[in-house]
């Protein structure tokens, strides 16, 4: 257990900033949003309008998880960054071999790899989850609307969880690819499934659409469950729309074969060249 937390720590220094940086962008614009409404307040406080929440606590909820979803977004970035060079980026500095001449499992250092280049970002989004909580339920308070700490840490909580979901098969998918190509894998392997979603097309075209093949892309985006709960209205945005999904079962299963078989691929590579 303490080898694999050092393996842990090993894969956070080596990519220390690329878990940091998105909390720095996230913040530097919440910085700059701030400064704007400041001043507007001293120069022009007529023309500014916050808006009301008829809604309550249910409008409290949805506006948390776009936040959330929004900071989401930047995070994803950095670790598709991060996971596409899960299994090669040793090999692209030439250090492949001091790596794998250590006196541990490749299959240890292969889940170390996935799970922080996976899944390293989620204890800093839930950070910002509970930020983006306090600081909402504060300007409700200041405002006159009381303070909704349970709906927003809820809404945020919700956009948490859809980030984990995403994370669970474009992440996994995207540590497959770090294994199968040698750089730039995230483009690579976008692009051969567009090339294998494209001759299903041409198949289908041919045989005149008698046969259907699965689309590439919408499988896959399906195994995630729901995101935006597919209802405008606030109340269905809860914790049983966003996990209540079957689809998410598949989610899982594909994330195992993700990750087994870039291991798989990663051990036999490693072998290979020894």
């Amino acid at each position: 257990m303490k080898q694999f937390r050092v393996l842990l720590q090993t894969e956070y220094q080596k990519r220390r900033s690329s878990y940091w940086l998105p909390l720095w962008i996230i913040g530097g614009v919440a910085l700059l949003i701030l400064l704007l409404v400041l001043g507007a307040l001293i120069f022009s406080p007529s023309n500014l309008y916050i808006g009301s929440l008829d809604g309550g606590s249910a409008e409290m909820r949805i506006i948390a998880y776009s936040l959330m979803f929004s900071m989401g977004l930047v995070f994803f970035v950095f670790m598709l960054l991060m996971a596409q060079s899960s299994l090669n980026r040793e090999r692209q500095l030439l250090c492949d071999d001091f790596f794998r001449c250590q006196p541990v499992s490749i299959l240890k250092t292969g889940a170390a790899k996935y799970l922080m280049h996976v899944f390293g970002g989620l204890p800093l989004l839930a950070a910002c989850a509970l930020v983006t909580a306090v600081l909402l339920s504060f300007v409700m308070l200041f405002s006159g609307y009381g303070f909704p700490f349970g709906a927003a840490l809820g809404g945020a909580l919700l956009g948490w969880l859809v980030y984990l979901k995403v994370c669970l098969v474009i992440g996994s998918l995207v540590y497959l690819f770090s294994a199968i190509f040698k750089s730039s894998a995230f483009i690579k392997g976008v692009a051969a499934m567009g090339i294998l979603e494209g001759t299903f097309a041409l198949i289908e075209t041919v045989f005149r659409h008698r046969i259907t093949l699965p689309g590439i892309f919408d499988t896959l985006f399906s195994m995630t469950g729901v995101i935006f709960a597919g209802d405008p209205d606030p109340e269905m945005l809860n914790a049983a729309a966003i996990l209540g999904d079957i689809r998410i079962l598949g989610g899982v299963l594909f994330a195992a074969i993700c990750y087994f078989l870039g291991t798989y691929i990663y051990r036999q590579r490693a072998n290979g060249e020894s």
